[in-house]
């Protein structure tokens, strides 16, 4: 039996539409991954280094959308645009210049994984090399991340902490 608790309510219809376009581009992720691994070719670093390159470009057009790039309110409004709100179940817990922390109730590419019938071990392995994305955008925008929590782990949410860098 599965320890993941991955069920948020939504009815935007423009989320549920972001939600499922994101858990399809996961099971692709995954089922890659899957086949790699049955036939014993080694895949994590090619997947992290993947993940990192996407996210530097991610990073580079929310930099350009900022006035402040140093200023964790103004990448707070780059992370909880309303759809991206609704499509993670989004909590914002602190939005200060210096520190933006938020929980994600749902999580769209553990629901794809789920919905592969992946193991809790696998979608563990997957969101882990899945979030060195996260690490590596705010690492490009200046930023260290904390992930203490995650829903992939059976924790109650997905917790991102962001500080600006001393």
């Amino acid at each position: 039996m599965s320890k993941i608790k991955n069920e948020w309510p939504t009815q935007m219809r423009e989320a549920l539409i972001y939600r499922n376009a994101m858990a399809s581009a996961a099971k692709k992720s995954a089922l890659n991954a899957m086949e790699f691994e049955k036939r014993g070719i080694p895949y994590e670093e090619v997947y992290r280094e993947t993940s990192c390159q996407l996210a530097a470009q991610n990073a580079r057009s929310f930099r350009a959308r900022m006035t402040d790039p140093n200023d964790l309110r103004e990448w707070g409004k780059q992370m909880t645009v309303e759809i991206g709100k609704e499509a993670f179940g989004m909590e914002v817990l602190e939005c200060t210049e210096d520190c933006f922390a938020m929980d994600m109730h749902f999580c769209p590419h553990l629901k794809g994984w789920q919905e592969l019938g992946c193991s809790d071990e696998m979608c563990a392995k997957l969101c882990d090399m899945a979030m060195e994305g996260d690490f590596a955008m705010a690492r490009e925008m200046g930023y260290t991340l904390e992930n203490p929590q995650r829903l992939a782990n059976g924790d109650h949410a997905c917790r991102v902490i962001y500080r600006r860098k001393d």
